[in-house]
């Protein structure tokens, strides 16, 4: 094998790592709600917009000169208020992430382990939050090595699941469409859709001989993401039907039999576990560097919250991943598209050829995302 495809296929890994999570136990609840057509509708629409965006800011990170991550494109070609606002969004939605992370985490735990040692989900999630805190506070080296193992791990434990439900698939679940529910999966979908920061990471897997290859990279990457997507949720609703559940999992237990439920329950606990695990990691760096925290003071912010906002109340799932995939992964895709537009009207675009997608689409991309904000928080308001 080639160099070039060593590091080609480890950016396309590197991609789908940083970009399935605990969004995609969310998809076939909704789904389910909405009606699998109207779901995979979206979820094809929503992809689409947001492959343009990552292409958008995969070329504001190669005509970029420097190593920067999206708070610093952001600052470079919209200023430092804007930057500010990103890190906003970024911190808020990592949290967010977080406490979605722990509930799920929470129930598979609770699935696994409640048969031997009984308890209930709120014990369980938490020991998973404490289990996370203390790789957190004990850095970069352990998310190194956890790389790879969570990439495998998700496939494997996705992959068990589509298979073993394919016998149990009812054709009749796919045939509701219920369009009062038609906004549901919007957030959930951008949620489970908006791994933006991790474009600038391909450009440093790539390397500098490779880096003009990262827009095969997205796109092979986010064909596998959404692919996987579809497979998950159609698997999911076509076994429980409009009994779905919000983390997916549980309702296939009774069905899928209790040799599935101890497998797939540690897989999950263990994948939910490393992910949560970097994503405190990449946030706890943020603020230790870009904002000169001391480590324990940075741990305690990071680890401090998520678990606060649980023990406040907030553990439902498909409203936590919701909210925040409108709005702060809205937030984040307005300030990305008016960084390309920018970035197109700077003296850079020029002196080289930039890629050009036509100004229509980068304030269509805008337009959408401010009106999914507007609507998310009124329906918020609503409720």
């Amino acid at each position: 094998m080639t160099n070039f495809n060593i590091k080609f296929f480890r950016a396309v890994g590197v991609m789908v790592g940083g970009m399935v999570g605990v969004g995609i136990f969310g998809l076939p609840y909704v789904f389910s709600k909405a009606g699998f057509m109207l779901g995979l509708m979206e979820v094809l629409i929503i992809g689409s917009l947001m492959l343009f965006l990552q292409l958008m800011l995969a070329e504001v990170v190669l005509q970029t000169r420097g190593r920067h991550r999206l708070v610093g494109y952001v600052k470079i070609y919209l200023g430092n208020f804007w930057s500010k606002v990103t890190i906003v969004a970024i911190s808020a939605g990592v949290w967010g992430a977080m406490v979605a992370y722990i509930i799920v985490g929470g129930k598979f735990a609770h699935i696994l382990l409640n048969p031997v040692f009984g308890g209930g989900e709120m014990i369980y999630s938490l020991l998973i939050a404490s289990i996370a805190s203390f790789f957190i506070y004990r850095g970069l080296e352990f998310a190194a090595k956890a790389e790879i193992i969570i990439v495998i791990g998700l496939l494997l434990l996705f992959l068990f699941l589509i298979l073993v439900s394919i016998p149990h698939i009812d054709m009749s679940n796919y045939a509701t469409i219920n369009f009062s529910n038609a906004f549901l999966p919007y957030g959930v979908v951008l949620f489970s859709l908006a791994g933006i920061g991790i474009v600038p990471e391909l450009k440093d897997v790539l390397g500098v001989k490779q880096e003009n290859k990262i827009g095969h990279v997205i796109m092979m990457g986010m064909f596998l993401i959404v692919s996987l997507y579809i497979l998950f949720s159609a698997a999911v609703v076509g076994v429980t039907g409009a009994d779905t559940t919000q983390a997916a999992f549980e309702g296939l237990v009774p069905i899928l039999g209790d040799s599935v439920r101890v497998l797939a329950t540690f897989l999950g606990s263990l994948t939910i576990l490393s992910i949560y695990t970097i994503l405190g990691i990449e946030l706890l760096n943020t603020f230790r560097f870009d904002y000169n925290l001391k480590q324990n003071h940075a741990w305690f912010a990071v680890v401090s919250v998520p678990v606060l906002l649980f023990l406040l109340g907030l553990r439902e799932l498909i409203d936590i991943i919701g909210f925040v995939g409108a709005v702060f992964g809205g937030v984040l895709g307005v300030l990305i598209a008016l960084t390309y537009w920018r970035l197109k009207k700077s003296p850079v675009c020029k002196k080289h050829k930039c890629l050009n997608f036509p100004n229509i689409l980068t304030w269509l991309l805008i337009m959408l995302f401010t009106g999914g904000i507007i609507l998310e928080i009124t329906s918020t308001l609503i409720k």
